[in-house]
């Protein structure tokens, strides 16, 4: 009988740019790749960690490191691999248990020859458009990055300065597209928050993200009533929270795979919050082709998505993923995630 070879790797991945929100800036990340081997089908996973939720490539690599060696052995399906995943005595890395759920998907779809989004019984393997970020910069260097990212329809903007309407302003003297603003828990008391929206909402602006910091749920709770924009929480959704309270303070959940830490989880979760009246953005971090496929995956049932981390590396380490000339994914027909590995 033979068992699941693993290895992993941890590959800096170099942005094109230096990437500024709201809390800092970086020029590359450290994600690890995982790799699960057996007879013949190789499946890959990503973890992107993220220091925002105190989560590093160091604490990724021991999560694998201490793995048993026998985890994967007699899996059938992926509420079986989350189960066994939460049950881990380990501390929770969520980066790296969703690279392990990754993996095992990527290898399932392989051994059964089909692309996850037939398995998962998608009619289409199209996802929303997906708007491409710029980081915060000066106005000048942010509409040159405007202009030299001509091709995409929708552009997410990095918020949360001194000079947030500055910048805008800039940005509308060169494209009169769509925004959808991340201020990054940026804007710190009501009032700021309540003034940056009222002037965005005359900029053709969809939605703010994170106005707010995650603390402050009572205060967005009011902004929300008020708000003539559509707000949209992503530091103040990790999986954990009370998703009553969070429809109470926001209208669209952004749900990223590496803060909820499973695809299974999320499409349980994309289930209630609809329910509750929430849309639904799928989100990433800095990623490759990889685990942006996999939340092209999930966007298949979301209103947003915000998958351009792939987008924005030099480095992508998989091919296969693809854009259309409307800016919407598309999976590819291949088994898996349907993206080839290259490092």
């Amino acid at each position: 009988m033979s068992h699941f070879d693993l290895s992993w790797e941890l590959i800096p991945l170099k942005l094109k740019e230096v990437f500024t929100i709201a809390r800092g800036s970086k020029s590359e990340v450290g994600n690890v790749f995982l790799k699960i081997r057996k007879d013949g089908i190789t499946g890959y996973g990503e973890a992107g960690p993220n220091t925002r939720y105190d989560e590093t490539s160091e604490k990724v690599l021991d999560f694998f490191e201490s793995l048993p060696l026998d985890f994967f052995e007699e899996l059938t399906d992926v509420s079986q691999v989350h189960q066994k995943i939460e049950k881990l005595d380990l501390p929770p890395v969520y980066a790296a248990k969703a690279a392990l759920e990754m993996a095992w998907l990527d290898w399932w779809g392989k051994s059964k020859g089909e692309p996850l989004w037939k398995l998962w019984g998608y009619d289409s393997p199209v996802s929303p458009i997906t708007s491409y970020t710029i980081g915060i910069d000066t106005p000048e260097r942010m509409q040159r990055k405007i202009k030299a990212a001509g091709q995409y329809p929708i552009y997410k903007i990095k918020l949360g300065t001194d000079n947030d309407r500055e910048i805008i302003k800039a940005i509308r003297e060169v494209t009169d597209k769509p925004l959808r603003v991340d201020a990054n828990e940026g804007w710190k008391t009501l009032e700021q928050a309540k003034s940056e929206i009222e002037f965005l909402s005359t900029q053709n602006v969809e939605l703010i993200e994170q106005p707010m910091p995650s603390s402050e749920i009572k205060k967005m709770q009011e902004l929300k009533k008020w708000s003539p924009l559509p707000l949209a929480a992503d530091e103040s959704f990790t999986g954990t929270e009370d998703l009553e309270a969070i429809a109470q303070a926001f209208d669209v959940i952004n749900i990223k795979l590496m803060k909820i830490g499973s695809l299974h989880k999320a499409r349980q979760t994309i289930t209630q919050a609809k329910k509750l009246g929430l849309d639904i953005m799928i989100g990433c971090m800095i990623e490759s082709s990889l685990a942006n496929a996999a939340g092209a995956l999930l966007g298949l049932e979301a209103k947003y998505v915000d998958l351009d981390g792939h987008l924005l590396i030099s480095n992508d380490v998989f091919t296969g993923l693809l854009l259309d000339e409307k800016s919407r994914i598309i999976l590819s027909d291949e088994p898996g995630f349907g993206v080839h590995y290259e490092w």
